[in-house]
């Protein structure tokens, strides 16, 4: 159900961050949106300056949106500098002008609100207990999609030149297992995701390999991609990992999820992504320098 208070929120704040260049970044914030069973938050959105006026354009939904634009407010002062990039891409002919729009996490509550409930619910009972202990309580996810289908998607179709048809969707971490949830769950609503150091280990900083908890995960993650994916009819997928800090982790899970795509009949390099960046780590000056790379294979077509 489409929640017509937040259609009717006040005007967004116009807001604007420096660049590296020294380009102003412009963006607009609409604060503390509201949805059924999760905490309200901020929505940031940004449009490019040199879009053609009135011209619909694609739109990408980003978790932890308050790391996409600017320092103030990005994790360690870091910005996934989304806009610059997206920028880039557009004078060089390989990304379309498209509006982004950035969903902050809601601090305490932003592991329940983004690892899938369906993933969550496919592992031994003593690993689900852990995750409820250390993420704050049980998997949101549901509450979490519905938020953005029915109030974040309704308001940016309401107060943007939003493109007729899906929806573009990327985070990292936690918010990778978000972007897949999204697209599996809602293919009527997203048509792409981006996952950059997906959080398959779902629990933190690691599992316990002597405890068997790897082989649960794993089984787990086969399952749910198994269930609950589907052939691409269309859609495209980015999955990807570094090798350092949490990333160093990651790589047994992937080839986990890669084989599962392979058998939903997802072909690489065509429906799907999976990249190793050796070298990087799970932070936002990674992401930042492999963004240009997700969103080329993403947007492919669209430029």
């Amino acid at each position: 159900m489409i929640c017509r208070r937040a259609l009717l929120a006040a005007a967004p704040a116009l807001l604007a961050s420096r660049g590296r260049a020294g380009e102003s970044i412009q963006f607009r914030r609409h604060a503390n949106l509201a949805g059924p069973g999760i905490l309200p938050r901020h929505v940031d959105v940004w449009v490019p300056p040199d879009a053609p006026a009135g011209h619909p354009l694609p739109l990408l939904l980003m978790h932890d949106g308050q790391n996409l634009f600017e320092p103030a407010s990005a994790y360690g002062g870091v910005s996934w500098r989304v806009a610059e990039t997206i920028m880039a891409g557009m004078a060089a002919g390989t990304l379309p002008p498209m509006i982004v729009a950035g969903v902050w996490n809601s601090g305490v509550q932003r592991w329940g609100d983004y690892v899938p409930a369906d993933l969550v619910a496919r592992l031994p009972a003593p690993l689900a207990v852990r995750f409820n202990q250390v993420g704050g309580g049980p998997s949101r996810s549901p509450a979490y999609l519905a938020f953005l289908a029915d109030v974040v998607l309704p308001l940016l179709r309401n107060s943007y030149p939003v493109a007729p048809g899906k929806a573009f969707i990327a985070g990292s971490s936690m918010g990778g297992l978000a972007s897949l949830n999204a697209l599996m769950e809602r293919p009527d609503l997203f048509r792409a995701a981006g996952c950059l150091s997906t959080h398959w280990p779902v629990l933190a900083p690691q599992p316990e390999p002597q405890a068997g908890e790897v082989p649960a995960i794993e089984a787990a993650i086969a399952g749910w991609i198994h269930d609950r994916l589907g052939p691409p009819a269309g859609r495209r997928l980015w999955l990807d990992h570094g090798d350092q800090g949490l990333d160093q982790y990651y790589a047994p899970f992937q080839a986990v999820a890669d084989k599962a795509l392979l058998e939903a009949k997802w072909v690489q390099g065509q429906d799907a992504v999976s990249r190793a960046f050796p070298g990087t780590g799970h932070n936002e000056a990674s992401w930042a320098a492999r963004l240009a790379l997700t969103f080329t294979f993403l947007f492919k077509g669209q430029a």
